[in-house]
């Protein structure tokens, strides 16, 4: 049995991007709807973009800082962590801490 493609996107776009995306794409042998249907493909085998997303509003001070802390707390041995939101509710609950 062989499905039927029936379902349809309509994008707008900019005219530059479309035409540089259309070369990319053919370069190598793809048209750009088959290009898009890689894309949806992979991201969902893997579940999310089929790729690394950053940006320069990651870049902000605050934003790098908490993203070391986090680093630094994953390959700490020492650092609390929680397997629901009910044990972390709990202990930040309890003040014993301090």
């Amino acid at each position: 049995m062989t499905k039927t493609k029936t379902a349809s996107i309509n994008v707008r776009l900019y005219p530059e991007l479309k035409t540089e995306a259309e070369s990319v794409f053919a370069f190598h042998g793809l048209s750009l709807p088959d290009a898009i249907t890689v894309f949806l493909n992979h991201a969902c085998r893997v579940g999310g973009f089929p790729f690394e997303l950053r940006g320069a509003r990651w870049n902000d001070p605050v934003s790098l800082a908490a993203l070391e802390e986090s680093k630094r707390l994953e390959n700490d041995p020492n650092a609390k962590g929680f397997q629901n939101m009910a044990d972390l509710i709990a202990d930040l609950e309890n003040d014993d801490d301090d």
